[in-house]
């Protein structure tokens, strides 16, 4: 990980935190709210200036920022001044506390428009309905929109392929569509066409080599009752005396279930013959899912404005995953290391555009920055959503809660935020070394 990769990811995270904050102070000032400080970026100060009695400054750690609503040594319980924030309505309290993470959410929403306008993205529009596939004859049409999947609501590729993910390709499929030409939704039920097939356990290029022979690029272990004989870099000229590049070898291959199968293998400028057990597996028919491409300004806007709701529900997903057993819980989050690794990952990878390092790290500074807004919804100590939540109590209850169970549950929710923040290292760490 090069050092100017860790200084640029810090940086590109505190502007996008900076963002927050400044969208709590933008509300803050529209609505008559005393500001004191705007910070961005924390540490010693690089550049400051005061106007109309509020400190800007620009500070040397590129990491987060802060607004401040209350001068250093006044008690802010006992302030009676009528712009202090703590003596506003609750609704203008309320709308302080939303306005970070709304800002966040949008500058991820502008990030996406811009990034899905040049380079392109996929909806949730099937595209066309192809011949032996599962949705071929049910009553999906070529232009609906597909809203869900087994019953669980879904705005994108990226939340569509998830939840499709974690339906087993033997067993049904249960669809909802958005119909283009009346708008009234309609599910289909997608049913696998099941058939077991033989395998000699061995993955090629589909182009035949100089021999008329399939070079093999992968073994699969279970190869030869998990004895393989067979080698990644061999070319197989023959199975059962036909050669592969006959018409007719698939069907061969398919339908091998004998005891032994014959494998002629060109190894080293050697021919050699193999004797192979092989092994057989069910398999499916593809579901027939063909996104199709956006097009215009306005499909492009909208996919960015659902794309939020999206990761909501895949962070929902994971947690969901994760409790379930189908994902290791360190998987679930990721910390600043993590996020750093993943943009050196992209930024040092080789043989690869620069235009498309480019847009991968929009995407990822988008979703970073809908990260946070959802992270700052988190009802903790800290973070935007325990005042959401401490002024719906207050709200109800018509007052505020007592100094002491103001005290317990913060106790209680920075221990929290603690073991959170321990357990994204501690994810971070067990993924920079797997």
């Amino acid at each position: 990980m090069l050092p100017i990769t860790i200084i640029f990811s810090l940086i590109g995270i505190g502007i996008l935190a900076a963002a927050h904050e400044i969208g709590h102070f933008l509300v803050a000032k529209s609505l008559g709210i005393k500001v004191y400080e705007l910070s961005i970026f924390v540490g010693p100060k690089l550049f400051s200036f005061k106007k109309k009695g509020i400190e800007y400054n620009i500070r040397m750690i590129p990491f987060g920022a802060y607004v401040r609503f209350s001068d250093f040594e006044e008690e802010e319980d006992t302030s009676d001044d009528p712009s202090h924030i703590l003596n506003q309505p609750r609704w203008k309290r309320l709308l302080v506390s939303l306005a970070g993470p709304l800002m966040n959410v949008l500058l991820g929403v502008l990030i996406l428009t811009i990034l899905f306008s040049v380079s392109g993205y996929y909806t949730t529009i099937q595209r066309d309905i192809y011949p032996n596939t599962q949705l071929e004859g049910t009553a999906a049409q070529a232009g609906d929109r597909i809203i869900s999947i087994n019953r669980q609501r879904v705005y994108t590729e990226y939340d569509m392929y998830a939840e499709i993910s974690v339906t087993d390709p033997e067993e049904n499929l249960t669809v909802g569509f958005r119909s283009a030409d009346s708008g009234k939704r309609y599910s289909v039920v997608l049913v696998p066409d099941l058939q077991t097939v033989s395998r000699i356990g061995i993955s090629h290029l589909s182009e035949l080599t100089e021999e008329g022979g399939w070079k093999v690029v992968a073994v699969d272990p279970r190869q030869n009752q998990g004895n393989p004989v067979i080698m990644n870099g061999d070319t197989v000229l023959r199975i059962n005396g036909v050669s592969v590049s006959d018409p007719e070898i698939a069907r061969v291959v398919d339908s091998a279930y004998a005891d032994t199968v014959t494998v002629d293998v060109l190894r080293d400028g050697t021919e050699y013959s193999f004797l192979i057990v092989p092994f057989t597996e069910v398999i499916t028919n593809s579901r027939g899912f063909d996104p199709k491409p956006g097009e215009g300004l306005l499909e492009a806007v909208r996919e960015a404005a659902v794309f939020p709701l999206a990761m909501f529900r895949l962070t929902v997903f994971s947690v969901r995953s994760a409790i379930s057993g189908d994902l290791e819980p360190y998987n679930v989050v990721s910390g600043p290391v993590g996020m750093v690794t993943i943009v050196s990952d992209v930024v040092s990878e080789p043989n690869v555009d620069n235009s498309v390092k480019i847009k991968s790290l929009a995407l990822i500074a988008a979703v970073i920055s809908i990260g946070l807004a959802i992270t700052n919804l988190l009802p903790l100590p800290g973070l935007d959503g325990s005042d959401l939540i401490m002024l719906v109590i207050e709200t109800i209850r018509g007052k505020k809660l007592s100094k002491k169970a103001e005290r317990v549950i913060n106790i209680v929710g920075f221990a929290v935020i603690i073991l959170l923040v321990s357990f994204a290292l501690t994810s971070d760490i067990i993924r920079l070394f797997k």
